[in-house]
């Protein structure tokens, strides 16, 4: 069928048309239509944001642009931010005239107003994603389904009159991703652990629960229940009972667990023993997170994550990660006062910034490492007597530690196929201890004679401590190719081009 523009419609027919709409839009439209009758239409948006300012210019220009256009392209994206009361029937009109363009995203921003939910949506078979910000939910309209849905954000959204989120969910039963962010989460009628399931999401895939509140009985057991499928689990700032994975979680490979409250150790163990593919593991602690010692003990996991530099705390010494088959490590921990690591065969790439003062405890398990980026006091001895670094190819080390320059020169003896050392001041504390005397190795490392390439210095001052171990360096790395130092001084530069190179190529670049 032939689609005419709504401005060459008999005036009779228009009339009608316009007995129809809502009280809200009748006369702005009409008098757009007659000023629009004898012109082009309005150049349709694919991303249309609508307000209700006081004239109202954006609502009735996308009405009418949508009635004028013979045309109108698919609307990728429509966002209702309402600051005023407006009548369900005044916004199911926009809706409409939404789903009329085959509208994949929509977005209500209603400022804590009420919104019901369009029944205009129960003909729209192109929504990919539904975000609610902001609104009030009293009723869900009987037989409403939304079956091409995907993606679900609720932000600050209050559930009343007997209506909650599950309320929400069991009409969405094709979504792959949910956000629940701010909102009270709330289950009617029997909430035992085995209780029958209200509704199933069989193909979600991510859930992200954003500082929500779970009220009912085994609340979020069953909504774990609900989810066969779940890949990735993100909890943010949400208490976590013991009880809450009195569930196996077969699927779910990615966990965050962002400023989560616990209730105890046993609660982090629990959650960890429940998911049986997890592969990578990103863990912020808070100062009341309730956990004495994070016991990481996940054989699947592959990549983790560390973040503790909140308020440093007497009752938590740290960390013990027992994962064998890890490949990726990233920790940052300021407060902590003990990190233990098991067997690591298989990481390839750590970056580590950590405050204990026992080294020995954690360094002699990164031997396996191709790349390490190392920020920590080093005890007196480093690591354990006759670990070999064999695969490290690549060395970071901050200086803040007093102890920086011993640490050093152990890896070198430790790691004969090194090829590049960055030496600068990484740690979040910001400033260096005074450089402890170090002794230069006896016989002169395999890596100096054979493959050090490369020597960046960051921070470099030309301390008589510095000013020596640069001169070892430069005397025993005989396939060197570029030394960088970085420095204020030009004095310094100058005492540092006087030094020997026993590298006939090296080049030697101050920044």
């Amino acid at each position: 069928m032939v689609k005419r523009r709504l401005n060459k419609l008999p005036d009779e027919l228009i009339v009608t048309i316009l007995s129809k709409l809502p009280t809200t839009f009748k006369e702005s439209v009409a008098t757009r239509l007659i000023s629009k009758r004898h012109e082009v239409p309005w150049n349709l948006a694919q991303d249309v944001t609508l307000e209700d300012n006081d004239d109202d210019e954006s609502l009735t220009s996308f009405v009418c642009g949508s009635l004028l256009s013979e045309d109108a392209p698919v609307l990728e994206r429509l966002h209702l931010k309402l600051t005023r009361n407006h009548s369900a029937s005044a916004i199911d009109f926009l809706v409409q005239t939404a789903v009329n363009r085959n509208v994949r995203k929509l977005r209500f921003h209603l400022f804590g107003r009420t919104l019901e939910l369009p029944n205009s949506l129960r003909t729209c078979t192109t929504l990919k994603s539904l975000i609610l910000r902001d609104v009030s939910i009293e009723v869900v309209p009987i037989g409403l389904r939304l079956p091409s849905l995907r993606s679900l954000h609720l932000f600050s959204v209050k559930f009343s009159g007997g209506k909650s989120v599950p309320s929400l969910l069991r009409i969405c039963r094709h979504l792959e991703y949910l956000v629940i962010n701010q909102t009270i989460y709330d289950v009617d009628g029997d909430t035992g652990e085995f209780a029958p399931l209200w509704f199933c999401l069989p193909s979600l895939k991510s859930l992200h629960l954003c500082s929500v509140i779970f009220s009912g009985n085994n609340s979020i057991t069953r909504l774990l229940r609900s989810c066969p499928v779940l890949d990735s689990l993100a909890i943010n700032q949400t208490k976590c009972d013991y009880e809450m994975f009195e569930v196996v979680l077969p699927s779910i490979k990615t966990l965050h667990l962002l400023s989560v409250d616990f209730s105890g150790d046993e609660s982090v163990t629990k959650i960890l023993e429940s998911c049986k593919a997890l592969e990578d593991l990103v863990i912020t602690r808070t100062s009341y997170d309730n956990v004495w010692l994070f016991n990481i003990t996940v054989p699947t996991l592959k990549g983790l994550s560390i973040n503790n530099v909140k308020v440093k705390r007497a009752d938590a010494p740290g960390f013990v990660i027992n994962a064998p088959a890890l490949e990726r490590l990233n920790v940052k921990d300021t407060v902590s006062d003990f990190l233990m690591f098991g067997y690591l065969p298989e990481v390839t790439t750590a970056n580590i910034e950590v405050s204990c003062d026992q080294s020995e405890n954690f360094v002699g398990s990164l031997a396996f490492m191709q790349h390490l980026s190392l920020c920590s006091p080093t005890s007196k001895t480093p690591y354990t007597s006759g670990t070999v670094f064999f695969f490290l190819e690549h060395l970071e080390l901050c200086t803040c530690s007093a102890r920086w320059a011993k640490l050093l020169v152990s890896i070198l003896n430790d790691a004969p196929r090194l090829q590049s050392i960055k030496l600068k001041l990484k740690c979040s504390a910001g400033f260096k201890r005074p450089m402890e005397l170090w002794t230069e190795p006896t016989v002169v490392p395999e890596c100096l004679l054979k493959h050090l390439e490369i020597l960046e210095w960051r921070e470099y001052e030309g301390t008589e401590q510095e000013m020596k171990l640069a001169a070892y360096i430069l005397a025993n790395a005989t396939c060197l190719k570029m030394a960088t130092f970085s420095t204020r001084s030009g004095d310094i530069c100058t005492e540092l081009n006087k030094l020997s190179r026993v590298s006939e190529i090296c080049q030697l670049v101050f920044e």
